[in-house]
């Protein structure tokens, strides 16, 4: 592992070096090969801004204080390593240039999420609509018992930012403490609408959650600006954040369909799979 580690980063990098330190005792020394590898595609994307790494925010993604959980972790690590062709065909396929611009950002695919979690849960606006249309997505969501669809992610590495239906293992007792733990900011949504997704329907569709703006202000080439992953929500100060993010494509049955009752300040079951 040495030798791989040697090979890729020869100018031995004391951040990566945390890195894999971290990502060792969350899998108790446990790592393979392979895994290593699809580490050191997507360990860099785990760096902020402002040079401090998030690798430690695995442990809550992964649950890695279980042994189902360390397992899926080391299979979502290797499969990245596959998805790609390995760092070779990582460094081949997806090159980065300045000039012309091009950019590489990989997907985290989450391999086993349905042994981590039975269920996620999705936070929306109550008044948000289904893109491009002027459809209700709780109208939709009772009609087809579905979410709305978004693209699947075919492809492991992104050239822009592709679009995916946010969520998180927990839910809260009212749309103000899922803003404050996930930090939606009150103009992108009243947090109002809650859809209940069974892990099972989602299983090879789920990815770790990056932060990124679509638009770079200072090149309007680049699609994709500021690209790191963010398991956890951490980047509005306002809100106290710390919730867990889970991203997944496609268009997934709902279990549930719940919204929020202001008189009655409650979550209200408006549609039920069993229903």
């Amino acid at each position: 592992m040495l030798r791989m580690i040697s090979k890729w980063y020869p100018e031995d990098d004391p951040i990566t070096g945390e890195q894999l330190e971290t990502l060792l005792r969350l899998l108790n020394g446990e790592l393979t090969e392979s895994a290593l590898e699809g580490f050191l595609v997507v360990c860099s994307r785990f760096v902020d801004e402002f040079g401090n790494h998030r690798t430690e925010e695995l442990a809550n993604i992964f649950q890695t204080h279980s042994a189902v959980g360390k397992r899926a972790l080391v299979d979502s690590l290797e499969y990245i390593a596959k998805w790609v062709g390995s760092m070779d065909g990582y460094l081949q396929r997806y090159p980065v240039s300045i000039i012309p611009p091009r950019p590489a950002f990989p997907q985290f695919k989450i391999i086993g999420i349905e042994n981590i979690a039975d269920r996620l849960y999705r936070v929306l606006d109550s008044s948000s609509k289904v893109f491009p249309s002027d459809e209700l997505v709780k109208d939709y969501v009772q009609k087809t018992g579905r979410l709305p669809p978004v693209p699947k992610q075919n492809r492991p590495v992104r050239r822009s930012k592709p679009r995916y239906h946010w969520c998180s293992y927990g839910k809260w007792n009212d749309p103000e403490a899922t803003r404050e733990a996930l930090q939606i900011l009150p103009e992108w949504s009243d947090c109002r609408l809650r859809a209940t997704i069974h892990t099972s329907n989602i299983k090879n569709s789920s990815f770790v959650a990056f932060n990124g703006d679509r638009e770079d202000p200072s090149n309007s080439k680049l699609r994709f600006y500021k690209y790191f992953y963010e398991p956890l929500a951490q980047d509005h100060t306002p809100q106290c954040g710390g919730g867990p993010q889970i991203v997944f494509d496609g268009s997934p049955p709902v279990e549930s369909l719940e919204i929020w009752d202001s008189s009655l300040m409650n979550w209200q079951l408006i549609w039920s799979l069993c229903a």
